[in-house]
């Protein structure tokens, strides 16, 4: 069951997920839908009230208190005239199992295809724990770093040129990227040299036009449909 796994991933405490639902008042929501949105991810259905300056209020200050203030907002928005908003809102904070030393952290040239290297900060080590290995038919090094809270980041460098690096996006399908996270969960870590650029990664998806261009029938098949009761 994918919202059990999800469950599972969410009771990190380095890990803070909230699910809402928000809807048109006139909008009749199926109770099995409702039932397993409460079951699994704790939302309980809210009106909308049609005024968008109020509704984006009241969205934002959901995410603020669900999140204790570490997403002072989620929506700059509203679309026009919703109908139905499913809402889910994650925040990763881990420290590193073993610290990097701020004093170690320097300027390095960042490559960036079709463009020239960007010197940004970089920690670094020279006898750093990481589990690594390379996958000479993926033609790619794969390093995990140890994070606290049970995680772990993994970081996938392709071999050879930079061009190289969409080449291996295209050949990491789920059971390809399964195996090599699999691999690097068994892999021990050892003393490795590393220099990692330091990250800051905020993204807003809307997936309304990911959505549309997914073939129905998957809906269908897991049972998905049925949001909503009538036409």
């Amino acid at each position: 069951c994918v919202h059990g796994a999800l469950q599972q991933l969410a009771s990190s405490p380095s890990l803070f997920s909230a699910a809402q639902i928000f809807h048109h008042p006139e909008l009749r929501l199926r109770p099995r839908f409702l039932n397993d949105s409460l079951r699994f991810y704790g939302a309980r259905p809210t009106t909308l009230s049609g005024n968008e300056s109020q509704d984006l209020q009241r969205i934002n200050a959901w995410v603020r208190e669900a999140s204790k203030g570490l997403l002072p907002t989620l929506l700059p928005t509203l679309p026009p005239q919703p109908s139905l908003l499913l809402l889910s809102a994650v925040h990763l904070r881990a420290a590193w199992r073993t610290p990097l030393d701020p004093e170690k952290t320097t300027l390095l040239p960042f490559l960036r295809p079709g463009h020239p290297p960007r010197e940004v900060p970089t920690m670094t080590s020279t006898k750093y724990p990481v589990a690594s290995f390379t996958d000479s038919r993926l033609q790619v090094q794969v390093g995990r770093l140890e994070l606290s809270g049970g995680l772990s980041l993994v970081v996938l460098l392709p071999l050879g040129p930079l061009r190289a690096l969409k080449t291996l996006e295209r050949a990491l399908d789920p059971p390809n990227f399964l195996a090599l996270l699999r691999r690097a969960a068994h892999t021990p870590p050892r003393a490795t040299t590393l220099a990692l650029p330091r990250m800051n990664l905020d993204l807003a998806l809307d997936v309304v036009a990911l959505v549309h261009d997914m073939d129905f029938g998957l809906f269908l098949d897991a049972e998905l449909c049925g949001l909503a009761e009538g036409p």
